[in-house]
């Protein structure tokens, strides 16, 4: 299967907004190009795949994106199984919207449960019939480690009866499903009539309102749906769903320089699905195309940036080998400079990651650093830190701050 047609209305021949490689780790499973596409009928919002590429997700999850998060040195940040504050203030609103619309001893089943953080948020609040989906072998160990009945599995495929439950959360987990409908018949399947869904996606209608650094929302490769309040909600509707409350938030990520714009929705199910029909056009059509046209034109200074860089033949270091770092990398054209190191703490990192050949090291490196050096912080949320950790060394060059 490949996703070619919208995930909402199943149409083919849709616009396509933007294709922009944002580089890859060496040998990487994860997809390198973003092929941005909006539904010109229902206009739904996602990265077109290839068969290929979707089939290489699970493989990145489980190699990739799992154990980098796992080892993080960063324990502060909003992270699949973090205990930090930011993650118990996303519980928190999760709560807020879920909790009055239970009964007095509900069933709750949390589909893709990472390590089971917001089941240890619900236990700590009395509640006991606990159950929970997730696909990621780390993830699922770790949770299990915490005395909850946690099985192997997909969104898309719940091992459980039908009726089973009173409540299914399913938080930060639909942006990443090939078939985000099968999630929502799979919970219809296993809820009982009358039973709570609650969902949490990232909010595509406000990517503008809440900038962190260019395409960063798209950079977010493993997020392929991107969803507006009006396709999310029809989405449930043809399912049998209808939402009965709604909250956007915003919410940080790794402190308050980098904030994600949230959108969560509690649905009851009612049985009665919505007629299939034109759904005509919705929401703004020019909002996700200025996002776009916006952070193109970040994207042309940060190529002049480089050049000019790369015209002066300084020697150019990198803190931070994430998301930024490697869109910098492919799309600006930082490749073509003289790269002489790579820098992250990451301990993952530093034993099995590579770009363009090059290993990832300790930041002692910048110790033997030539004065024309310059280093280019690819972690723009931990910036105030590295810089801390910089100004320790016996640097030579300067820092670049994006």
């Amino acid at each position: 299967m490949s996703l070619q047609n919208c995930p909402v209305c199943d149409l083919p021949d849709n616009g396509h907004l933007l294709h922009l490689n944002c580089g890859n780790l060496d040998h990487s499973a994860l997809y390198p190009v973003v092929r941005l596409t909006r539904c010109d009928r229902c206009g739904h919002i996602y990265n077109s795949l290839t068969a290929s590429e979707i089939a290489r997700l699970a493989t990145y999850y489980n190699e990739d994106y799992a154990p980098t998060n796992l080892q993080s040195v960063v324990k502060t940040g909003d992270l699949p199984g973090s205990t930090s504050k930011f993650t118990r203030e996303r519980y928190q609103h999760l709560f807020d919207l879920l909790g009055p619309h239970l009964n007095a001893d509900p069933a709750i089943l949390d589909v893709g449960c990472a390590a089971g953080g917001f089941l240890d948020f619900l236990r700590d609040r009395g509640f006991t019939k606990l159950f929970g989906i997730e696909p990621t072998e780390a993830y699922l160990d770790r949770a299990k480690q915490n005395g909850y009945e946690v099985k192997r599995g997909q969104a898309e495929h719940l091992d459980y009866g039908n009726g089973m439950f009173d409540a299914v959360v399913i938080e930060q987990v639909l942006e990443h499903l090939e078939v985000p409908a099968q999630a929502f018949r799979e919970a219809g399947r296993v809820l009982k009539p009358g039973g709570t869904l609650c969902i949490g996606v990232p909010d595509a209608s406000r990517y503008t309102d809440l900038h962190y650094f260019d395409f960063y929302w798209l950079l977010m490769r493993e997020h392929i749906q991107h969803f507006t309040p009006e396709s999310l909600v029809r989405l449930a509707a043809q399912h049998g769903f209808e939402p009965i409350a709604c909250q956007q938030t915003a919410l940080p990520l790794m402190g308050k320089a980098m904030v994600m714009p949230n959108l969560s929705v509690s649905f009851v199910l009612r049985g009665h699905v919505a007629e299939k029909k034109d759904p005509g056009t919705t929401s703004d059509p020019q909002n996700i195309k200025n996002y776009v046209d916006k952070e193109l034109e970040r994207l042309e200074a940060r190529r002049s940036l480089t050049q000019t860089i790369r015209d002066e033949q300084r020697a150019v270091y990198a803190w931070g080998i994430g998301r930024e770092f490697l869109y910098l990398y492919e799309a600006a054209g930082l490749k073509h400079c003289n790269i002489r190191g790579l820098i992250d703490l990451n301990p993952f990192k530093q034993r099995n990651v590579t770009v363009g050949g090059m290993k990832i090291s300790p930041p002692d490196i910048l110790e033997k650093a030539p004065e024309n050096s310059v280093l280019i912080i690819g972690a723009q949320a931990h910036k105030n830190d590295i810089c801390r950790r910089v100004d320790a060394l016996n640097f030579a060059g300067s820092i670049l701050d994006l």
